[in-house]
């Protein structure tokens, strides 16, 4: 192995593989994606509220704990970490394998199973995050749009492989799908063994609790001038949105469209598949100069989805309207990703970027859970208008009282 500042060839074969443990990471998390609301929805056949809980404590541990994640990939080697905690990983999926085979699942052991990926993923997430910053700098030129943008693209592409293999879960079954979950997490470990070592960023001063190094991560996010209104757009985009994706689509299938896990599968897979293709494009293209109207103007589609979803459209058009919302939501999330990569500090850029994270998808937990409720009151077509009636109150005033619509890229590009 090399040294941590390397060869020209070593760091091109650090973003190899680096690249390599995105796809694969997030390849079991796209069988997971498609597996846990089937079996929670489909072979448990839960109503939607419950379908809405299980979705939101899917979510919770990975955003309480990644503040802690974030402090903690700051302080140790990351490539060492994030090893370990991929290998830990694998066996969540095998013990709900097991479990399934004696015939103990339950809506409980479904959840329990839910909370234990998730934790992980909140130590997972800062320090790969991280870790990319670590590989950019060195094989992509210091370029951090175009490195975002690859990374993000790889890992919603390797979700749609995920997908595919997660869909036939009605014909093939849990079990086999479990295992290959994780056969897919020991790649993504393997993978980043093969990285050069990252150290720890030098600091001054005593070592200090968890506690101090996440307060000073968060402050450092709300005093960036930058940072600080893509931050309050993208929270509460998440409140209204990612309630819709986890809870809405999988209650659309069952309930309105009668299909199963192969159509939560395709909506998956469009929706993502989207993300994936206008991330990998715009790491092949210039700059974006204007990133906060790239990120408020991408938002306008969601909306735009949603009321089309809302006159039933054949099911085929709810695929094409996915894929035209990962589309967009694709160049949102990586110029907001962006943005933070370059407003962070070496000493700081885990922390800031879990914070992120943790306010980006803080809405998460609870537009799933508020969802829920709202499609048992008025059923899943009439539910999206609910989200569209308050995005559009929330655009104006993001529009109005912040200066995200004028907000420039920091390395200005040509368009």
């Amino acid at each position: 192995m090399t040294s941590a500042n390397g060869s020209p060839r070593q760091h091109n074969l650090d973003h190899r593989w680096y690249m390599v443990g995105i796809w694969s990471y997030f390849t079991a998390m796209g069988i997971q994606g498609v597996l846990y609301p089937w079996i929670v929805a489909f072979v448990l056949d839960e109503p939607s509220s419950r379908v809405g809980i299980a979705q939101m404590l899917s979510m919770l541990p990975m955003l309480l704990l990644s503040l802690f994640g974030g402090a903690a990939a700051d302080r140790v080697e990351l490539r060492t970490h994030l090893m370990r905690l991929q290998f830990i990983g694998v066996f969540p999926p095998l013990a709900l394998a097991g479990l399934m085979m004696s015939g103990f699942l339950t809506y409980e052991i479904a959840i329990l199973y839910a909370l234990s990926a998730s934790a992980l993923g909140g130590f997972i997430m800062p320090a790969r995050d991280s870790m990319l910053s670590r590989v950019a700098m060195k094989s992509l030129g210091g370029n951090i749009q175009r490195a975002v943008a690859m990374a993000i693209g790889g890992q919603f592409l390797g979700q749609v492989v995920g997908f595919l293999i997660g869909g036939p879960a009605e014909y093939i079954g849990a079990v086999p799908l479990l295992i290959a979950q994780s056969g897919f997490l020991v790649i993504a470990a393997l993978s980043t063994s093969q990285l050069s070592p990252a150290p720890p960023t030098k600091r001054e001063g005593a070592r200090r609790s968890p506690l101090q190094d996440v307060k000073e991560g968060l402050a450092a996010i709300w005093a960036d001038d930058r940072v600080r209104p893509v931050l309050v757009f993208m929270f509460f985009s998440g409140i209204l949105f990612m309630g819709v994706f986890l809870v809405v689509f999988p209650i659309l299938i069952r309930d309105v469209y009668h299909g199963s896990s192969r159509e939560v599968g395709f909506v998956m897979m469009s929706f993502f598949g989207g993300i994936g293709i206008s991330s990998l494009s715009l790491s092949r293209m210039r700059p974006i100069r204007r990133q906060g109207r790239a990120i408020m103007l991408a938002m306008c589609t969601g909306s735009t989805v949603m009321i089309l979803i809302h006159f039933h459209p054949p099911v085929w058009g709810v695929y094409l309207l996915a894929l035209a919302w990962g589309l967009a939501a694709g160049i949102s999330m990586s110029q907001s990703r962006a943005v933070v990569q370059e407003a962070a500090s070496d000493a700081l850029r885990a922390r800031m970027l879990a914070g992120f994270s943790l306010g980006t998808m803080g809405g998460g937990p609870l537009g799933s859970f508020l969802m829920g409720y709202v499609i048992a009151a008025i059923g899943p077509l009439d539910a999206v208008l609910v989200p569209v009636s308050l995005m559009i109150l929330l655009w104006l005033s993001i529009f109005f009282f912040t200066p995200l619509w004028r907000m420039e890229a920091a390395r200005a590009g040509d368009y």
